[in-house]
C-alpha cells in the first residue's frame, strides 16, 4: 500500500474514531464478538483489516450512445437492477421508460411510457426488478408502476397510498413485498396535519393494506427563513445520516445511522447489526463538524459558508460513515467507506458480518451484481455521462 494511502486512511480515522489514529495496512486483524439483543445478533468487530489484493477488468461498457436503446447517461444504483436471468435493467428518467439487456450489454427491449394514468410514468425515481423479471417503478407523481417485457404500459400496484404518505426516492421490492424507506406515516382516520414529518421509518409492505413498521428514527430536519433567497426552507442538519440500501433476494442491507452501523434483514425482519467499534463511535466538536463539511465541499441553502449554516442548524454529532451498500449473491455486503478528504474506501462484510477486508484504494463500489457474482459498475467519462460497466475480479493471493 502507498503512503499516500496510508495517510489518507489515518486521516480517516483520526477524524471519526475514538483513541489512537488507526491506518490501514497490507495486513490486519480483526477480531469479531457477537451478542443476542432480543433476537438480534449484535455482530462487533474491532481492528484494522487487510486490504485484499484485488483487481478489477472491465469487459464490456455500455450506455451514452447518441441514439438508439442505449442512450442513457445516468447509472446509478436505484436506476440499475438484475434479474436471475442476468438480465441488465436500466431506468431512464427522461425518457420515461426501462431499458432491458442481456448479460453482455446487448438491449432486448424497453417498456413503459409518459403519461400521467395510472401505470404510466411522469416522474420515474427508481427501479427495483424480481427475480421473475417484473420490475417495480416508483414514480414520484404518487404510484409504484409494475412493468414486464412486452408491455408498453404498465400497471398500477397495489400499495395503497392512503395508508402510507411516502416522501422517498426508492422502493425495494423483494419476493416477501416491498420495503420503502417513508418520511412520515398515517393511518387513513389521521389528517395530514397530524403527520410527524421529522419521523423517518422503514415499512414492510406484504399486502395492499398491510403495512408494518420495521425500524425507525429522527429524521433531524429543521425549517428556516433565509430572507436573501425568500424561501422558506425544510432541510436536513448537516451531516444527518441518510438512507442507504441494497437487496439480493430476500437479504437486505440497510445503513441510515451515524457512525459505523449496518443492519441486516432477513424475509423482512432484522437479524443483524454490524458494529465496527471506534469509527465514528464519538460524538464530534464544532470544529471537527466544520473540518469535515470543508472537505466534502459542502454548501448550505443560499451558498452560506459552513460556519453560517451551522450557526443557523447546527449539526448532527455522528456524521455517517458508511455511504452507499450493495449486497452480492454470495451474502457478502460492500460498503463504502467515507474519507474524510470526500473519496472513499469499499470495506467487505462476510454473511455473519465480519469485516473480510478493506479492498484497494480506487476500487469502485458496485452498482449491483450479475447472479453469476460479476460486478456492475458505474463509468464516467470526461463529460460526466454514466455508462455501465460489466466487470470480473481477480482475487489474487
Amino acid at each position: 500500500m502507498s503512503r499516500r494511502t496510508v495517510m489518507r486512511w489515518t486521516r480517516f480515522a483520526t477524524a471519526l474514531s475514538v483513541g489512537a489514529a488507526a491506518t490501514c495496512t497490507s495486513a490486519g486483524t480483526v477480531d469479531t464478538t457477537v451478542a443476542d439483543s432480543a433476537g438480534v445478533a449484535i455482530v462487533t468487530n474491532t481492528g484494522e483489516p487487510s486490504v485484499l489484493p484485488w483487481t478489477l477488468d472491465t469487459v464490456r461498457v455500455f450506455g451514452g450512445d447518441e441514439t438508439g436503446p442505449a442512450t442513457f447517461y445516468l447509472a446509478g444504483a436505484s436506476l440499475v437492477d438484475v434479474d436471475a436471468q442476468a438480465r441488465i435493467y436500466v431506468l431512464e428518467p427522461y425518457e420515461y421508460r426501462v431499458t432491458v439487456f442481456d448479460s453482455t450489454g446487448m438491449a432486448i427491449g424497453s417498456m413503459g411510457r409518459q403519461g400521467e394514468g395510472p401505470g404510466e410514468l411522469e416522474w420515474a425515481m427508481s427501479v427495483s426488478v424480481l427475480d421473475d423479471g417484473i420490475a417495480y417503478v416508483h414514480d414520484g407523481a404518487g404510484q409504484l408502476v409494475r412493468l414486464q417485457l412486452g408491455d408498453q404500459v404498465g400497471v398500477e400496484s397495489g400499495l395503497n397510498y392512503s395508508v402510507i404518505y411516502v416522501f422517498l426516492r426508492h422502493v425495494e421490492a423483494t419476493p416477501q413485498g416491498l420495503l420503502i424507506w417513508a418520511r412520515a406515516r398515517f393511518q387513513g382516520t389521521e389528517s395530514v396535519e397530524e403527520m410527524d414529518g421529522r419521523v423517518e421509518r422503514l415499512l414492510s409492505v406484504t399486502g395492499q393494506d398491510t403495512v408494518e413498521v420495521i425500524t425507525g428514527k429522527p429524521g433531524y430536519m429543521t425549517t428556516a427563513y433565509y430572507p436573501r433567497c425568500s424561501f422558506t426552507f425544510s432541510i436536513r442538519q448537516p451531516l444527518a445520516p441518510r438512507a442507504r440500501w441494497s437487496q439480493w433476494g430476500n437479504r437486505v442491507a440497510v445503513n441510515a445511522w451515524g457512525g459505523f452501523r449496518v443492519d441486516i434483514l432477513e424475509n423482512h425482519r432484522l437479524v443483524r447489526s454490524i458494529r465496527w467499534a471506534g469509527v465514528g463511535d464519538r460524538d464530534l466538536s464544532r470544529s471537527e463538524a466544520e473540518a469535515l463539511l470543508k472537505a466534502r465541499e459542502y454548501l448550505g441553502p443560499c451558498d452560506d459558508d459552513v460556519g453560517e449554516t451551522i450557526e443557523k442548524h447546527g449539526f448532527h454529532p455522528r456524521p455517517q460513515v458508511v455511504g452507499d451498500v450493495t449486497v452480492a449473491p454470495d451474502g457478502f455486503v460492500w460498503a463504502q467507506l467515507l474519507t474524510r478528504d470526500g473519496g472513499f474506501r469499499v470495506l467487505l462484510l462476510d454473511p455473519g458480518g465480519q469485516i473480510a477486508g478493506v479492498l484497494p484504494e480506487g476500487f469502485p463500489l458496485p452498482l449491483t451484481f450479475l447472479p453469476d457474482g460479476r460486478p456492475l459498475i458505474q463509468v464516467k467519462d470526461s463529460l460526466d455521462v454514466e455508462r455501465i460497466g460489466i466487470a470480473g475480479i481477480r482475487r489474487h493471493r
